[in-house]
């Protein structure tokens, strides 16, 4: 595996630092998943949004992540 370096604003730095090991492991996978071919903005939402329907976050869920400050 190869350590990707993605320029992120401080706060997302801040807040990937307080995930557990478990959750950081399944944002690198999104990522990687992600950018593993080709495709367009849309595709990569759809994308996103099917994978973590998939894993039980719901639009209460989200709210509640979106919230929290």
């Amino acid at each position: 595996m190869t350590i990707l370096q993605l320029p992120v604003p401080e706060t997302t730095a801040e807040r990937f630092q307080t995930l557990s090991a478990q959750q950081q492991t399944l944002v690198s996978q999104l990522v990687a998943d992600c950018l593993s071919e080709p495709s367009s903005l849309t595709d990569v939402m759809d994308y996103v949004s099917f994978k973590a329907t998939q894993r039980g976050l719901t639009p209460d869920i989200l709210q509640q992540l979106l919230d929290e400050e």
